[in-house]
Order: C-alpha cells, then sequence, then structure tokens
C-alpha cells in the first residue's frame, strides 16, 4: 500500500500580505492533484515550516514533499529548510513519528517561468503606453 503523501510549500514570508494571499492561492491549485498540501513560511508569516510539517503529519501524511518556492539553491535552500523542519538524514521526528522527508529542488531556470515573466514584461509595455 502506498503511503499518504503531503505536499508542503514554502515560501520566505514577508511582512506585506500578499505573500500569504500567494501560498493560499498556490496551495488551492495544488489540492486539485493532491489530498494534502499545506504552506510554511521562512519568516515573518504564519505558519512557520514546523508547524506546517506537523499539520500535514495530523492530517495522515506519512511522507512529506517539501517544494520551495524559490528560485535557485542558497542558504535558505540548503540550511534554513531542513533546520527548520528539523530534518536528520532524510527524516524529521513529528511527536515520536519518523516522517520521510523529500525536498523538491527550487524552480530555477526554466522556459515556462520564462514565458510568464515575458507575458509580465507585455503587460506593463501595454500599461504604460
Amino acid at each position: 500500500m502506498r503511503s499518504l503523501i503531503g505536499i508542503l510549500l514554502v515560501l520566505h514570508g514577508s511582512k506585506v500580505p500578499q505573500w500569504k494571499e500567494m501560498a493560499i492561492g498556490y496551495a488551492k491549485m495544488l489540492s486539485r492533484d493532491f489530498e494534502l498540501v499545506e504552506y510554511g513560511f521562512l519568516e515573518f508569516d504564519q505558519p512557520d515550516l514546523r508547524t506546517a510539517l506537523e499539520n500535514l503529519v495530523e492530517k495522515g501524511a506519512e511522507e512529506v514533499v517539501v517544494v520551495p518556492l524559490l528560485f535557485a539553491t542558497g542558504t535558505h535552500f540548503l540550511k534554513d529548510i531542513p533546520r527548520l523542519l528539523g530534518i536528520e538524514g532524510n527524516e524529521a521526528d513529528i511527536h515520536g513519528k519518523k516522517v520521510l522527508i523529500r525536498i523538491a529542488p527550487p524552480l530555477g531556470l526554466d522556459s515556462r517561468i520564462a514565458e510568464v515573466l515575458k507575458e509580465r514584461v507585455e503587460e506593463t509595455i501595454r500599461i504604460r503606453t
């Protein structure tokens, strides 16, 4: 039998409310394809990453795929995410339960993202002319 997989979206966080709105929006979009989706923030906003991970496990996740909404590998990706989630090896201990954690790569260079950037540039040019 296959484990129930939770999806944890990781956002930087900000004092600006749009960050949370974006997290909610992406979580709703991914919920169309995955049963358990939560989001958490590296700083400023709530829930923090550990709380979001605990929420997934409380809802039945037996393993978690962490999806950083970051463009590149950096300190947040390499150090902060594993530290804040309490990952040792490839697991985190959540209230005495060992949960497999897999971290997806950052968004990186991707022609699909470049296409969205192109659209934003074109929209901005139209608005200003």
